[in-house]
């Protein structure tokens, strides 16, 4: 088997892909995406995914460090806007003639995470987050424009990841530097799902959209 040393740097930050799993079962029916045409992509943040490294000590020394495995993952995605899909696939609103509801009895789909920038050869690579739920908004925030020209208020989504009970993944990373594909990456994260190559833009031309 042959071994490919490499490192990942990032550059900017294209779009999210978020695979949706059936209920009860960690299979991915269908994929909504925040892009250039979809509600923005501006920043994703990850944490907490370190393990809790307990010490014991004896005779007077660190005797033993227990593995630390991984914690509960926090994930933070900022958009320019919130769409439709994301609201309703994603967030469990219901869409009524027009309005998005969020009911205090929603219910929100545990989804597969793939976010794509470039690395530092700019080529793709992708950042994967295995299983993740994303709660409600806490809250909205509206701010005048001022002087200096309109600003969009931006959206934040957060989520908690957790580890996939059928493989234990918890996140992935690769690039296409690396050897890695669209295909395959998207193929690990997104499992059942059948229609991947609509989403590969990996094969556009330099002149498409990124």
């Amino acid at each position: 088997m042959t071994t490919t040393n490499f490192t990942i740097g990032t550059i900017g930050f294209s779009r999210i892909l978020f695979g949706i799993y059936a209920d009860n079962a960690e299979t991915v029916t269908d994929v909504v995406t925040i892009d250039e045409t979809n509600g923005g992509a501006i920043e994703l943040k990850t944490s907490g995914f370190q393990g809790q490294l307990n010490t014991t000590y004896a005779s007077n020394i660190a005797y033993y460090i227990s593995d630390a495995g991984t914690g509960t993952g926090k994930v933070e995605i900022t958009a320019l806007e919130l769409s439709k899909d994301v609201a309703t696939k994603v967030l469990g609103d219901k869409e009524e003639n027009g309005i998005l509801a969020t009911y205090s009895n929603v219910t929100q789909p545990y989804v597969s995470v793939i976010a794509e920038a470039e690395d530092l050869q700019g080529k793709k690579m992708w950042i994967g987050i295995a299983k993740a739920k994303f709660g409600t908004p806490d809250g909205d925030e509206l701010k005048t424009s001022e002087d200096k020209g309109k600003t969009p208020n931006n959206i934040t989504l957060s989520g908690s990841a957790i580890t996939r009970r059928s493989d234990k993944l918890v996140k992935c990373k690769a690039s296409e530097t690396s050897g890695a594909t669209f295909t395959a990456f998207a193929t690990k994260m997104f499992p059942g799902f059948s229609d991947i190559s609509k989403f590969d833009r990996t094969t556009v031309s330099d002149g498409g959209a990124g």
